[in-house]
């Protein structure tokens, strides 16, 4: 039941079917797995798992948006990468990821020598239902190889709305997502 769930959650969010996934008991715990994930794959070190954080070279940066939600800041300090390095960036008019900022932070932090790993962009932020540019942001991820997650909790399903669809573009660019059917499909 559960590889029909993801097989279905799969194709209506847009990702390749040979995508994993899981079912975990929410938002906050899925930032927490794909956090988790993306530590793993952007580690320098080759053995997180007997060494920790310790023996990285260079501090891992992460980054959302100052709309984004509180449990990536949990995530961040519960993975040993520290509040300190998240930055939050400023949003636009709309509430979004300004992603003019995002890259000039993400270029002052690669020249004072710290490590950018991942993007935490919001698919409907809690406070304002903001819909951060997946395209552009991904883009930037792709340039930078950055890993890009996207918070979906709140608001990814609403891909599934005609009037709504276009605001997702890009949103499938991702290299995790967490999203919360109890939300907006009541399961």
């Amino acid at each position: 039941l559960e590889h029909a769930v993801l097989n279905w959650l799969k194709e209506i969010m847009g990702f390749p079917r040979e995508s994993g996934g899981l079912l975990v008991s929410g938002g906050s715990m899925a930032t927490l797995v794909g956090l988790t994930v993306m530590r793993y794959c952007k580690t320098q070190t080759s053995n997180i798992r007997a060494h920790g954080m310790q023996q990285e070279p260079t501090p891992m940066v992460v980054y959302k948006s100052a709309e984004g939600h509180s449990c990536i800041d949990k995530a961040v300090e519960m993975l040993g990468i520290g509040h300190n390095y998240l930055r939050k960036i400023p949003v636009d008019a709309e509430c979004r990821m300004d992603v003019v900022h995002l890259a000039q932070q993400i270029s002052a932090d690669r020249q004072a020598g710290l490590n950018p790993v991942c993007v935490v962009a919001s698919a409907g932020t809690v406070n304002t239902g903001a819909i951060d540019r997946f395209d552009e942001i991904a883009d930037i991820c792709q340039r930078e190889n950055l890993w890009l997650h996207v918070d979906g909790a709140y608001g990814a399903i609403g891909v599934l709305a005609e009037q709504a669809a276009h605001l997702y573009k890009g949103m499938a660019r991702a290299d995790s997502l967490g999203l919360d059917p109890h939300k907006w499909m009541y399961v």
